[in-house]
C-alpha cells in the first residue's frame, strides 16, 4: 500500500537488525537499513555511479553504507557524500516502525 508521500514496507521486505534491503517505494529504488531497530531509508542508487548501496557495507557504529563499486561512504542520518568520487547527496525519507508495520514518508 502506498501513497504519493506515504509507503507501508511489506513484511517480508523489513530488514533485520544490521541488514539492509531495497525496495521500490516513490518511483525509485530506496534502500531501507536497520541498526539497532533504528530504521534509516535513503536513495539506493550511489550519486556518483549507478550502483546498489544495498549490495554495499553497512557501518552500523557510524550509521553510513559504503558503495560497493568505488567505495563512497553516504551518511544514513543526512544522505550526505562522505568520500570521493560521490559528490551529491543521497534522498532521505522519514522511517517509521509502529504497530509491527514499516512506513516510509517522503521528506518536505
Amino acid at each position: 500500500m502506498s501513497t504519493d508521500d506515504v509507503f507501508v514496507v511489506p513484511d517480508d521486505a523489513v530488514p533485520g537488525p544490521g541488514r539492509m534491503t531495497r525496495v521500490e517505494a516513490f518511483g525509485e529504488r530506496v534502500m531501507i537499513a536497520n541498526i539497532d531497530d533504528a530504521y534509516f531509508a535513503v536513495s539506493d542508487t550511489c550519486t556518483h555511479e549507478d550502483a546498489s548501496l544495498s549490495h554495499g557495507a553497512l557501518k552500523t557504529a557510524n550509521r553510513q553504507v559504503t558503495c560497493p563499486l568505488h567505495g563512497s561512504r553516504f551518511c544514513l542520518v543526512t544522505g550526505a557524500a562522505l568520500d570521493e568520487p560521490a559528490e551529491l547527496p543521497l534522498t532521505v525519507y522519514t522511517a517509521h516502525f509502529s504497530d509491527s508495520r514499516l512506513t516510509l514518508h517522503r521528506r518536505k
